[in-house]
């Protein structure tokens, strides 16, 4: 099992700039190896003791989501989900769908643009998009989660990994006009690489035509699901860290930082983007989340258009976000057939908070490592969101 390590100085200063305090930015005392835990209060020094709750059993006809731990239809808690590919630059927000997905990838694409990789499981959304073309790495999102993946189009790159890995897929380029369509006035004002729609009842028809398995899949060796990433807890539940996080920096890029602020009364984080409220259109509703976890790892690179190529197999740190603070964690993935552990500051496999997961999948480039230092001191401790 993956341990704890211990990193450098200078990225634990890096990585704090994810997490900051709000009202305050980064401070000294809010870094995990030189912050003292906040003493806990006890009233009673000789508790009578308490016999362990039982878990409570689902309402009949329902099951928990290996997702988000939330009780949801049985029916949708054996379907095997669905990754869709998001369009996240300028041109595609806001967008729809988003708020039905259970767990949520955003990772760099091109330049400083992200894309997003929603899986969804229990969802009717009747707008979809827009959706967008895949990349090799995006694979490995939808194998951790034994997913069929739905994009439009793809780079060379992505269309040999999802052949090699034997992902099941449904291709905008295949079924355009039928399982997607164009939305004219997106097509008109924002061109038509921004303008590819569908939805949830016609990506599951079509699975279904396709004659793909839509039951949950089962690891082999282990017998279990392959969906169940994460532990959850019965009750909400803080990081026993107790490192202050109600706003969540995230920076994919020198000019491209996003952030998520956390809200006591509904205990949510609430995601912004090129510094508005990050929308789902669908809704009118800004784009909340349970619990934020950050994949820090290595990429690169690979061509004159600016595609990268994002390490996915191979073990790094990161951190989680929930319940207004955060805690370090730690990821590891064997190879591409298997799914990515994760674990908690302890080397425990990793539990979360019962909801909707943002995961940011950022570089730990070393000069942007620095450019993020220089930017800290420079706003004393505070930070731009370019």
């Amino acid at each position: 099992m993956l341990k704890p390590r211990i990193i450098t100085a200078i990225a634990i200063v890096t990585v704090m700039l994810l997490l900051v305090a709000c009202g305050g930015g980064v401070q000294a005392d809010m870094m995990p190896e030189e912050s003292e835990p906040t003493p806990l209060v006890i009233q009673n020094l000789e508790p009578e003791p308490e016999s362990e709750p039982e878990p409570e059993s689902p309402p009949e006809g329902y099951a928990v989501s290996l997702l988000t731990g939330l009780y949801i239809l049985e029916e949708a808690a054996d379907r095997r989900p669905i990754a869709v590919i998001f369009n996240n630059e300028t041109r595609a927000l806001p967008q729809s769908g988003l708020m039905q997905a259970d767990i949520i990838y955003e990772v760099l694409t091109e330049g400083s643009i992200t894309r997003v990789i929603a899986i969804f499981q229990d969802f009717d959304a009747e707008m979809i998009g827009p959706v967008r073309s895949t990349r090799s790495y995006f694979t490995y999102f939808a194998l951790d989660h034994g997913a069929i993946m739905a994009h439009h189009g793809g780079s060379v790159s992505g269309y040999n990994a999802i052949s090699s890995r034997g992902i099941p897929n449904i291709d905008g380029m295949r079924f355009d006009g039928t399982v997607f369509w164009r939305d004219a006035e997106r097509r008109q004002s924002r061109g038509l690489e921004h303008s590819s729609y569908t939805s949830a009842k016609n990506l599951l028809n079509i699975a279904e035509e396709l004659g793909f398995d839509m039951t949950i899949r089962i690891d082999e060796e282990s017998g279990e699901q392959i969906l169940g990433l994460f532990n959850f807890f019965e009750e909400l539940t803080a990081p026993a860290s107790q490192n202050l996080a109600d706003i969540v920096n995230v920076p994919f890029h020198s000019s491209n930082t996003t952030r998520f602020e956390y809200n006591p009364e509904t205990n949510l984080y609430y995601k912004f983007v090129f510094g508005d409220p990050h929308m789902d259109a669908a809704i009118d509703s800004q784009i909340t989340v349970t619990n934020v976890l950050i994949q820090i790892t290595s990429m690169r690179v690979i061509d004159n258009e600016g595609r990268r190529d994002v390490t996915m197999v191979g073990s790094g740190h990161g951190y989680l976000a929930t319940h207004g603070t955060y805690s370090r964690v730690y990821w590891e993935r064997v190879s591409a057939s298997e799914p990515t552990r994760w674990y908690d500051e302890n080397g425990e496999p990793l539990t979360l908070n019962r909801g909707r997961t943002w995961i940011s999948v950022i570089s730990d480039e070393p000069t942007f490592e620095a450019r993020v230092i220089e930017s800290q001191d420079e706003n004393n401790g505070e930070y731009e969101n370019d």
